[in-house]
């Protein structure tokens, strides 16, 4: 399942790619051209903006009613069904979406901190910004947020 979320939604979009969905932040306004960029591309959008609904669009949307993140994820994971097994959490670039890949440890000497490049063995690049990533404590944070607030009532 693919996303396209509006402009005040950045957050939300931030923790479906952290989740592995993926998930396009649409920063302009919220009006035809996000509907046609959705349709062009198969993906579902997700907006706050009630007056979205009266608009025309033979695509799927979803109208979020929280304003807190935790609660939109909520909202979107219930109303697809998305079941922790279609989550790929960690496999997207939280900057510009794209599918993470591996990479060698010696690659990435010289762009990671020296205590990082020592002290980790795991490291994944983005191939459209070329970001370097690695679990640590910011992957371990995540992790917990998701089980305190998405993850509360499933197995």
């Amino acid at each position: 399942m693919k996303f396209l979320t509006d402009c005040s939604l950045g957050m939300l979009a931030k923790w479906l790619r952290i989740m592995g969905f993926d998930t396009l932040f649409y920063e302009g306004s919220a009006d035809r051209s996000l509907l046609t960029k959705a349709g062009r591309e198969g993906r579902v959008v997700l907006t706050r903006k009630r007056d979205m609904a009266q608009r025309q669009f033979s695509g799927q949307m979803m109208i979020l009613v929280s304003d807190r993140v935790e609660n939109q994820l909520k909202e979107v994971i219930d109303g697809f069904s998305l079941e922790p097994a279609s989550w790929h959490p960690f496999s997207r670039c939280l900057r510009c979406n794209q599918v993470l890949i591996g990479i060698e440890k010696d690659k990435v000497k010289d762009r990671v901190p020296p205590y990082t490049f020592e002290s980790q063995d795991c490291f994944m690049t983005c191939p459209g910004c070329r970001g370097i990533f690695w679990p640590g404590t910011h992957r371990e944070r995540a992790e917990k947020w998701i089980r305190l607030h998405i993850q509360t009532d499933r197995p």
